[in-house]
């Protein structure tokens, strides 16, 4: 009981660290579309907003705002009435142009996000504790809690943090079901399953993750007549698991988010949107599925799965290590999660190495590989996730976050923080070697004190940490930008600093989608790179008596090197370059006064 209370504890403190570090801040670009989207799922049934993306976050998030009484004109407007997937301007008029209180409904919609966090430290938690006992988990739960990343991205109204509990806890109860096959685990998995597909459509990467392990586990088994037959029997196993899950979760979600989207307009969307779709035949089975009834709301989900495939191929304009590019780099993800984690995990994770590697050689590992993987079958899996999460991932072009990262870190924290103590524990007991243990033990704890430091000395700007291998915060943007560091969140504390120093008027190049105009009212104007030719062009035209502030994302857009003949974007801040700015608000708004 004192380890579950401690537990508690632990996971009490992150969430109040999460939440009160979100109360300065703006809505960022994504929150927009996902609480608009959310909002109308709710009011209307109807799914023609955001399709993207499953539904299960942004119902979450809008429950809260039923209960506000919120104006409702924005159904009103052509980005509801008309437009394909309006779900940009959708959002923006709800939450901040038809009277509402912005604030406010940013407020109550992060709220419920929260639960993805704290479900997913508490498996995270109890998974570790069963492999590996009670140390192993209190330092995974430390991990989990305190990583800047998790942090960052669980108060976000977005499906990141959510696809990470989604991936934890279907893999969870798939593994306890392949071990002892009842009909409670199998539905506990089908279930768990069917909850992870609803969070982000990145986790359907888990059904074909789920065959592979159940004919490993098949392939494994003794006492069997052949091996080949056990596999398959297990397979089927893990085929009814998918058909039961999607059959019970997924497709009556689905349904209800349909149930009032005219099946005309539903059809007519979907051609519109998967017009340039190369997938020909899935194409033509999701359009024939669009107005049927009952098979719409499959139609639907396989939508937002070409449309998800569709971006990753696609790529996405951004900047990394002075180049810009919408084809993304191979080193893109190594790199990004090299300088967005701490130092003291990295020191942990070499910790963790050398007592693999001293293991290997002591060869104690040495035993048939069909035993090995039966009596580590839940390291197994971790690790043929994280092969196959990480395989995909750099193939793809679409290089916008470390956030795309986070269905990994749950099992790489488990893996290790198990490895971390069957090291120190390895190290025998007896005088000779008491001290060697001792300074393990305070090498570790050292480590995990620097990984709580470094969360407790960014709060409350966690989307903008980066260690010290770039120069921590204020270093970052000169590598990554996008939802690394600038993500429109800090456009709320741009407005208190314009009204702090009594600003009459500043231009804006914002990367965001929070209304300028809720916060800075007439104080703002528009800005965009191509604007001003230079500085002497800025001097002699601009209306804000010299002020000026770029969002990052746009300033390292602009000035980086151009690698994409496509893109004739860049260079047109370069004259920037020769000014250090006033302020950097929150780290990623550059503020200056050039006169």
């Amino acid at each position: 009981m004192k380890i579950k209370a401690l537990a508690f504890a632990i996971i009490a403190v992150a969430t109040v660290l999460a939440y009160s570090s979100t109360w300065n801040d703006s809505l960022i670009v994504d929150e927009d579309p996902h609480i608009g989207a959310g909002y109308s799922y709710l009011v209307k049934q109807d799914m023609r907003l955001n399709p993207e993306h499953p539904p299960l976050v942004k119902d979450l998030a809008a429950i809260p705002l039923l209960f506000l009484h919120l104006n409702q004109d924005a159904f009103q407007t052509k980005a509801w009435t008309t437009d394909v997937n309006g779900q940009w301007d959708f959002g923006r008029s709800l939450i901040f142009q038809t009277g509402n209180d912005a604030d406010r409904i940013a407020h109550w919609a992060k709220v419920p996000m929260l639960l993805f966090f704290i479900l997913s430290a508490w498996i995270v938690f109890r998974w570790t504790h069963k492999r590996y006992g009670d140390h192993a988990a209190i330092i995974a739960l430390l991990l989990f809690s305190f990583s800047p990343t998790i942090i960052a991205h669980a108060r976000f109204v977005t499906t990141d943090v959510p696809a990470l509990f989604g991936i934890l806890l279907a893999t969870y109860f798939f593994v306890q079901y392949l071990k002892e096959c009842t009909r409670r685990n199998f539905w506990f998995s089908a279930l768990a399953l069917g909850v992870a597909l609803l969070t982000k459509f990145s986790t359907f990467l888990l059904i074909p993750f789920f065959l592979i392990l159940a004919l490993v586990w098949g392939w494994t088994e003794a006492g069997v007549r052949t091996r080949w037959y056990s596999a398959l029997h297990y397979c089927w196993r893990s085929i009814l698991v998918c058909i039961v899950g999607f059959v019970v979760i997924v497709w009556p979600i689905y349904y209800f988010h349909t149930y009032h989207y005219p099946p005309e307009r539903q059809h007519n969307d979907t051609v519109h949107i998967l017009a340039s779709n190369g997938a020909k035949l899935p194409v033509a089975v999701i359009e024939w599925m669009s107005d049927k009834p009952i098979l719409r709301a499959v139609g639907q989900y396989g939508l937002g799965l070409l449309m998800v495939n569709q971006r990753a191929v696609g790529g996405n304009t951004t900047y990394f290590m002075g180049e810009v590019s919408a084809k993304g780099w191979k080193s893109y993800f190594p790199i990004v999660y090299f300088i967005k984690e701490p130092l003291a995990w990295w020191g942990l994770v070499a910790i963790a190495l050398i007592a693999i590697a001293t293991k290997l050689k002591a060869g104690s590992l040495r035993l048939k590989a069909t035993h090995l993987i039966r009596s580590h079958f839940d390291e197994f899996a971790m690790l043929l996730w994280l092969l196959i999460y990480w395989g995909v991932t750099l193939r793809g072009n679409l290089n916008i976050g470390i956030r795309h990262l986070l269905p990994i870190y749950g099992f790489s924290i488990i893996l290790i923080s198990g490895q971390l103590m069957r090291g120190i524990q390895a190290i025998p007991a007896v005088k000779l070697y008491s001290l060697y243990r001792s300074m393990a033990v305070g090498l570790v704890c050292a480590l995990l004190g620097w990984y709580i430091f470094a969360n407790l000395r960014v709060y409350p700007h966690y989307l903008a940490y980066f260690n010290e291998s770039v120069g921590g915060p204020a270093g970052g943007y000169r590598y990554v930008v996008d939802s690394n560091l600038d993500w429109g969140q800090d456009l709320k504390r741009l407005s208190d600093f314009v009204k702090q120093y009594e600003i009459g008027r500043i231009e804006l190049d914002y990367f965001g989608w929070s209304d300028p105009y809720f916060y800075l009212k007439d104080r703002f104007q528009w800005l965009t790179s191509s604007r001003y030719a230079n500085a002497d062009d800025f001097k002699k035209h601009n209306t804000s008596n010299g002020w000026i502030a770029v969002s990052a994302t746009f300033l390292q857009n602009s000035t980086g090197k151009n690698s994409d003949p496509h893109n004739n974007g860049t260079g047109r801040y370069n004259w920037l370059l020769d000014y250090q700015p006033i302020t950097v608000i929150g780290h990623s708004i550059f503020v200056y006064q050039i006169k």
